[in-house]
């Protein structure tokens, strides 16, 4: 006797499936703003960092984010790339190497209070931080609203990536999405503007010119950076979480949230219309051509080893 199935019951194994679909599709979509060239249009959204005193404290004490702000800005890219788009060996072995160098960053800060890199609630932080602004710009450069299943999706993929940097035990990152922001929310309490602040700030408003850039162009970059200045502040103050960028030393307005819409809708067209070719970091567009071959590689071969039946033999004759 056949056991019916009730319509009820395929309605719900369809919304699962296609629930699963727009889960699995909003991570691939989450995974490749994170690998594009605009994503580093939203980098001031990371200024939320140093605006927890402990973590300003270092950036000072260290210095090179005040002193070498473009060095440091391609050095923390590089890692980022390799974390988030590298190999697994490659992505565990820069892992490791950044959590040796941070044992070095520990002192005392301004305010008589002692700091370390790795204190569980500081260097969690910045990994919240830095989830929470390829989120920004992943929601501004696709349009999406993720569901609360593809947001948890999200952020058990950017956990995946980023297992090399967890601290162990009870000191892990938080698991729940849900919990997360909560916590985010919490941690804002303890934010306010500090010296590392202004000197980022500084850097964006009155940015030097990188090393990368040729001696001949000092006078085209004068000329383009304060635009350029313009644009990330823009951008990367929209994604902020609305009392994050309240307390900023900014003044934000009606009109700059209507320039941040304008501007990140011009962005939505860029990215959607041009090849991903195009809108690709190096790594990213080697990591997407190495699947691509892996893919077709794998299409070359069987599904099964065992002899061929003489009707299977029989049907391949026929299509060849």
């Amino acid at each position: 006797m056949t056991c019916p199935v009730s319509p009820q019951a395929t309605r719900s194994v369809d919304a699962t499936s296609v629930s699963s679909r727009e889960t699995h599709s909003a991570v691939a979509r989450f995974e490749r703003v994170g690998g594009s060239v605009l994503f580093g249009l939203f980098g001031v959204g990371l200024f939320d960092q140093p605006m927890l005193p402990p973590v300003s404290a270092a950036l000072e004490d260290t210095g090179r984010a005040r002193d070498e702000p473009w060095a440091r800005a391609v050095r923390t890219a590089a890692a980022d790339q390799l974390i988030y788009h590298g190999e697994d060996a490659d992505r565990e072995a820069e892992s490791q190497r950044l959590m040796l160098l941070h044992r070095d960053v520990k002192g005392v800060g301004p305010d008589g209070e002692r700091y370390s890199a790795l204190n569980p609630h500081a260097w969690n932080w910045i990994l919240y931080s830095t989830f929470f602004v390829q989120r920004g710009a992943y929601l501004a450069l696709t349009g999406d609203t993720p569901s609360p299943a593809a947001d948890q999706a999200i952020w058990e993929q950017y956990l995946s990536k980023t297992r090399g940097l967890h601290l162990p035990g009870n000191s892990q990152p938080i698991a729940n999405y849900s919990d997360l922001t909560v916590h985010y929310d919490q941690m804002i309490t303890e934010l306010r503007a500090t010296p590392a602040l202004e000197s980022a700030l500084a850097a964006v408003r009155r940015a030097p010119r990188p090393d990368f850039v040729p001696a001949v162009a000092a006078p085209l970059w004068r000329m383009g950076s304060p635009a350029l200045g313009f644009v990330v502040m823009l951008l990367g103050c929209g994604i902020m979480h609305p009392e994050v960028r309240a307390k900023m030393p900014i003044t934000w307005t009606a009109r700059q949230d209507r320039q941040f819409r304008l501007l990140t809708a011009a962005l939505r067209v860029a990215y959607t219309r041009l090849p991903a070719a195009v809108t690709d970091s190096p790594m990213s567009r080697n990591r997407r051509k190495y699947d691509r071959l892996v893919e077709r590689y794998r299409g070359v071969g069987l599904t099964s080893f065992a002899p061929e039946t003489v009707e299977a033999r029989s049907r391949r004759r026929v299509r060849a």
